[in-house]
């Protein structure tokens, strides 16, 4: 075989590689593509999440496994690793949050990061993360959104806080964060998704028929 003929082989085979790894091609219009997957997320409200977060204030920082469960406002967060043999766990509601650690259970009339920030110093924003891990701004607040080419977001900055989305997940359709990294002037946040899967609210909390 000649080296020009070689040359175009490989050419060839190299673009069929690279369009093989592209398991969606750009948009044409990133801001209506935008528009309808915030419809679809704004819908998503009953879901669990398996992963991995890292926490890093200052000199201090913490590693820990992650599950999570949402159904409409209503949340159970656990982290498990750093805290000796057993769990943190934070549940609650519009209406107030409980956490449990090593046996002992402490109740808040507030929101989730105040509480949490009591146990271990740092601060991470429950309420705010329950919109951006799924790749959609905090309703409410004022939001700026830069998109990638697929009408997905690239970074957000909301609250203070700088999110930048590395790493999407498709889940029966739906493009979800798999990858993300949050930063303020305080704490710095990494979260890595492992699973996504949809939630069964617990039996207290479904609508009897």
């Amino acid at each position: 075989m000649s080296m020009s003929r070689l040359s175009i082989l490989l050419s060839v085979l190299l673009l069929t590689a690279c369009s093989g790894q592209q398991i969606r091609p750009p948009t044409q219009d990133p801001v209506q593509e935008w528009r309808r997957h915030q419809q679809q997320l704004q819908g998503l409200t009953h879901w669990n999440l398996r992963g991995r977060i890292a926490l890093k204030s200052g000199r201090e920082g913490l590693n820990a496994n992650i599950f999570w469960r949402q159904w409409d406002e209503n949340y159970y967060l656990r982290l498990s690793g750093p805290f000796g043999l057993g769990a943190l766990t934070l549940a609650g509601n519009a209406q107030g949050v409980a956490l449990r650690d090593r046996g002992e259970t402490a109740l808040y009339r507030g929101d989730a990061e105040q509480l949490f920030f009591r146990r271990t110093g740092m601060r991470l924003p429950v309420e705010s993360l329950s919109y951006w891990v799924r790749g959609i701004p905090r309703q409410g607040a004022t939001a700026k959104i830069v998109l990638d080419d697929r009408g997905r977001l690239k970074s957000l900055r909301q609250s203070g806080w700088k999110i930048d989305y590395r790493r999407y997940t498709q889940q029966q359709g739906v493009a979800l964060p798999a990858k993300l990294f949050l930063e303020n002037r305080q704490i710095k946040v990494r979260l890595v998704i492992d699973r996504w899967m949809p939630a069964i609210p617990p039996a207290r909390h479904r609508q009897k028929g």
